[in-house]
């Protein structure tokens, strides 16, 4: 399986990298989903909760206690 970047503009894909098969070739072609354009304040607005009941602040100050440990050696 080759795997090469492309454009699609409404019409037609355009490979944006160079193509090396020579032959006429059946292709899969995967649109990626639209990632909606957020601002700084929309994406913390978007983040906040995510992570809810992960305890991630605290994974990152017994990470962070971790890391200043290995930087007094």
């Amino acid at each position: 399986m080759h795997v090469i970047r492309a454009i699609y503009d409404g019409h037609e894909i355009k490979p944006i990298e160079p193509l090396t098969l020579k032959r006429k070739t059946e292709v899969l072609v995967i649109l990626p989903d639209e990632v909606p354009q957020c601002t700084s304040v929309e994406a913390r607005r978007c983040l906040r909760g995510s992570g809810r009941g992960q305890h991630l602040t605290e994974k990152l100050l017994r990470s962070r206690l971790g890391d200043i440990g290995l930087e007094h050696r």
